[in-house]
Formats: C-alpha cells, sequence, structure tokens
C-alpha cells in the first residue's frame, strides 16, 4: 500500500489529516488547497484535461476505493478469477470434444444402420420373389388336383350299372349276324298282323253303337 499524498505539492495525508485528499478522473491525487487553485482554469494541474475530481474517503464508490486497497489481494483475486475462467474454458473444451466424440458416435451408427436397411431391403426382395414363387407352385398343383379330381368323377360316371347295361346291350346288339336279323317281308307281314289285329278289336268294339 502506498502513501497517500498530493501530486502537485507532495503533502502527505498523515502529516496532515484534516487536509482533504481528492482523486481526479485522470488518475491524480490532489490536496484540497491545490484544487482550489486549480479549480479556477478547470483543468487537472498535472496533466491539463479536463478536471473532474471526487475526494477520498471511505464513502468513495468500491470502484475508486480499489485503487487504495492491497494489490495483493487483488492478485489472489486475479488468480483465481483467472483459475475460474481457465476451468470454465476447459470444461466447455471437454464439452465440446464430447459433443464430436458422441457425434462421430452417432455417425457411425447411422452408417451401420444404413447399411443394415439395405440388406433388409434386400432380404424382402427376395421374401417377395421366393412368395410369389410359392404361389406360382401352389397354383399349378391346385389346378392338377382338380383336373385329377374331374378324370376321377367322369370315370365313376362309366362305371355306373346303367351305363354298364346300357353298354353290354350296345354290345350284343352289335355283336348279332345279319342272319339273326328279322328280313323286310316278315317285319311287313308282322305289321299287318297287327294292323287286321286291331281292326278286329274295334269292330267288336263298335257293334252295339247306334246313332
Amino acid at each position: 500500500m502506498f502513501r497517500v499524498h498530493c501530486n502537485k505539492c507532495f503533502r502527505h495525508r498523515k502529516t496532515d489529516p484534516a487536509v482533504p485528499f481528492h482523486l481526479t478522473q485522470c488518475r491524480h491525487v490532489i490536496c484540497g488547497p491545490c484544487l482550489g487553485q486549480s479549480s479556477l482554469e478547470k483543468n487537472c494541474p498535472l496533466c491539463g484535461q479536463v478536471l473532474k475530481a471526487i475526494q477520498i474517503n471511505r464513502d468513495m464508490p468500491t470502484s475508486v476505493a480499489n485503487y487504495f486497497a492491497d494489490p495483493l489481494r487483488f492478485q489472489q483475486i486475479y488468480r483465481k478469477i483467472s483459475k475460474f475462467q481457465a476451468d470454465q474454458r476447459a470444461s466447455d473444451n471437454l464439452g465440446f470434444y464430447r459433443q464430436l466424440q458422441q457425434l462421430e458416435q452417432n455417425k457411425r451408427q447411422l452408417e451401420g444402420f444404413c447399411k443394415m436397411e439395405a440388406q433388409l431391403n434386400q432380404k424382402v426382395v427376395e421374401e417377395k420373389k421366393r412368395i410369389a414363387e410359392l404361389r406360382t407352385y401352389i397354383a399349378y398343383h391346385e389346378n392338377a388336383q382338380r383336373m385329377t379330381r374331374r378324370r376321377h368323377s367322369a370315370g365313376e360316371r362309366f362305371h355306373t350299372p346303367e351305363f354298364k347295361e346300357a353298354w353290354n346291350t350296345s354290345i350284343s346288339t352289335s355283336d348279332k349276324s345279319p342272319s339273326d336279323m328279322p328280313s323286310d317281308s316278315s317285319r311287313r307281314s308282322a305289321d299287318l298282323d297287327t294292323q287286321s289285329t286291331r281292326r278286329r278289336s274295334f269292330g267288336s268294339d263298335t257293334k252295339g253303337f247306334r246313332l
């Protein structure tokens, strides 16, 4: 800590505690008498800048009081602040690095999922083709089964008793010789006998009929 004194007349505050001291905006310490002389010119007697000053006492703002505090305390604060900010930067960098790692991991997983999707799509295409082949195979065998059933049903009709009797009759008729068949003259005489018989029966039925 330095000794507070006037930068113009070098008067010390400890030797003249009753004399007020001021801190100018240009960072100069001026005692009350020197400030009174310079206030007429409204310029700092040391650097010539516009004179604006605040009295040095316990009521001055913290931003002004820090100029009169022990610099070691500020050095410790600076170290703490520097360490805190360095830790925060390191944490931020670590978080960014982990985000990059997570991004790379997500990228690898996405590539794996894309490959898996391509494989699954290929399997789907193969399964669809296999299903189509199975449907064709099933349709072919169903048609073959229907044709077999139709053939069996047609064969059963040929083996019925009526069909057998008609078949045997046609075979026996076709096997007769021409000599066994009646001649045309015999058929005509048989027809004449039948007609005469019908006439006689009709005449006997109408004997007692009168108009």
